[in-house]
């Protein structure tokens, strides 16, 4: 049994958008407290202060990263024609959002010494870049694939 054409440019989108999505930074970090600032991936995180550190964003930013998984299943919802292209952007688009977004008022809390307990989040929009991408190559990859 042999791989269709279509069936290979579909596995080869899913292994990168995992990569994409796990290795890719999501946001710079802009700590207001008294900690570095960091650039952070959800298994990596880097900072001048402490260099690369791993698996530190799973134990403590599960909300910031949780719709990166969320945009993984969409992106493969689309290639199995189960999502639309616009809703694929959408969901690109809200996801980059959501670190800003959920950060901001967070960053509005302190504890009790006065610092602020969350950083503020900006998104590099690589994820969503890749999104782009997929969602206009992809169908014209499919239908030269077809013929």
């Amino acid at each position: 049994m042999t791989l269709k054409r279509k069936n290979l440019i579909i596995l080869f989108i899913i292994i990168i958008s995992i990569l994409i999505v796990f290795l890719a930074p999501f946001g710079y970090h802009i700590d207001l407290g008294p900690g570095p600032n960091t650039i952070t991936a959800i298994l990596w995180d880097y900072s001048t202060e402490y260099n690369f550190r791993y698996f530190v964003v799973l134990r403590y930013y599960l909300e910031f990263y949780i719709f990166r998984i969320v945009i993984l299943y969409a992106i493969i919802r689309f290639l199995w024609e189960k999502l639309s292209r616009k809703w694929l952007i959408i969901l690109g688009i809200i996801g980059e959002l959501i670190p800003l977004i959920l950060s901001i008022p967070a960053s509005l809390m302190l504890n009790s010494d006065g610092e602020n307990l969350t950083p503020i989040i900006i998104s590099i929009p690589i994820l969503l870049a890749f999104v782009i991408v997929v969602a206009f190559i992809y169908p014209k990859l499919y239908r030269e694939s077809e013929r």
